[in-house]
């Protein structure tokens, strides 16, 4: 087969979004099949994909920031000019949203009117994300045109549908792959300040840090003892850095970067609090459970298949203040029964590892092959 991947997100140097299509793509060159990468120079360093382009990867390369020149180009030259003469017998785009397709009108284009069949897959959406008429339109059209579809979690179908006032019955949940596999939990860190870490890219519009910090600045979490550590990069870096000035927690927030080894932060931490808006896996949650870790975690995207609360996490119906702070306050009545609820989550995880989410896409990939030919 030749299998083209076409991957939408940028900004990041190796984003959870990424590891399906990766390893679905690994799997196709190890047998012998021919793959093609359009995804973003952001990833040059990555080890995957330098792993993948050693055994023959095609990687077109794009630079996702978007000025007046760039667009100016892509009116003279076609941006996805090298796809079309590899000739690709089907396309899958691995879309960070599940509207990303509308935001890029030459992709919107060429999968509407090359011929070549295609499977968008859906990585993230959210109660709170708005879609304009414009974008509605396009996707419509898109998902109805589309050979099948993927979403990483029934919810984010459920939410597309609405948004789009229209039904996507040809699709399927794969859910992401999980990095991270351990035969035992980490062992519990040791000392007597309760460590909170947040995973999650520096984003608060969608990963909540603000609420988290405005929640840890009530009075009675300045009375005890915890430090919260950031994890991850991102554009709001410096206003992230405001916020826990402005409520006055910054000796006790340490902004700790991006972390290639996982299991570093988990050596560290006690417990994952994340009250994110939207999410589609999240990985980062079953990468802690993997480790050991509870969660106290928004009810988006895959949580609650994830998560049973008071067993092996705790959720909190949505990401404002009062809520979060609600389910924050249940996690610390029950810490010393985290280590144990860490227990739990690492058998949830190893169970849910079983499922072998690029075998899955492999297999639909091959299914649409067979009836293409």
């Amino acid at each position: 087969m030749r299998i083209a991947f076409i991957s939408t997100v940028h900004g990041h140097s190796w984003p959870g979004s990424e590891y399906l299509w990766a390893e679905t793509a690994e799997k196709l060159l190890n047998r012998g099949d021919q793959v093609f990468a359009r995804c973003s120079r952001d990833f040059c360093n990555a080890t995957a994909l330098k792993k993948m382009i050693a055994k023959g990867l095609v990687y077109d390369p794009f630079d996702g920031r978007s000025t007046r020149l760039s667009r100016f180009k892509e009116k003279l030259v076609d941006p996805l000019g090298r796809l079309r003469s590899w000739k690709p017998d089907l396309v899958v785009v691995s879309a960070g949203s599940a509207f990303d397709i509308s935001y890029s009108s030459y992709l919107e284009r060429f999968l509407l009117e090359y011929g070549v069949p295609f499977i968008p897959i859906c990585h993230f959406n959210a109660e709170t994300f708005w879609v304009d008429a414009g974008s509605r339109v396009t996707m419509r059209r898109i998902y109805a045109k589309a050979t099948a579809a993927v979403f990483v979690c029934a919810d984010n179908h459920r939410i597309t549908e609405r948004q789009l006032a229209q039904q996507i019955t040809n699709f399927r949940v794969i859910k992401p792959p999980l990095p991270v596999k351990l035969a035992l939990p980490l062992p519990w860190p040791q000392g007597s300040c309760w460590n909170f870490a947040c995973v999650a890219r520096w984003e608060s519009r969608w990963k909540g840090q603000d609420v988290l910090f405005e929640v840890l600045a009530r009075p009675e979490w300045r009375e005890r003892n915890w430090q919260l550590n950031l994890y991850g990069e991102g554009a709001e870096e410096g206003y992230l850095r405001d916020l826990v000035k402005h409520f006055g927690i910054e000796k006790r927030v340490s902004f700790l970067g991006f972390v290639k080894d996982r299991t570093e932060i988990w050596r560290k931490n006690h417990i994952q609090v994340f009250p994110t808006r939207g999410e589609g896996g999240p990985m980062v949650l079953t990468e802690g459970m993997a480790c050991g870790r509870v969660a106290v975690i928004t009810d988006c995207g895959n949580a609650r298949e994830y998560v049973e609360d008071g067993k092996d996490g705790f959720l909190a119906e949505f990401a404002t203040p009062e809520i979060f702070a609600d389910a924050l306050e249940r996690a610390w009545e029950s810490r010393d029964r985290w280590e144990e609820m860490g227990r739990a989550a690492h058998h949830k995880a190893k169970e849910l590892a079983n499922a072998q989410p690029a075998a899955q896409l492999l297999q639909l990939l091959e299914s649409i092959a067979e009836q293409k030919g």
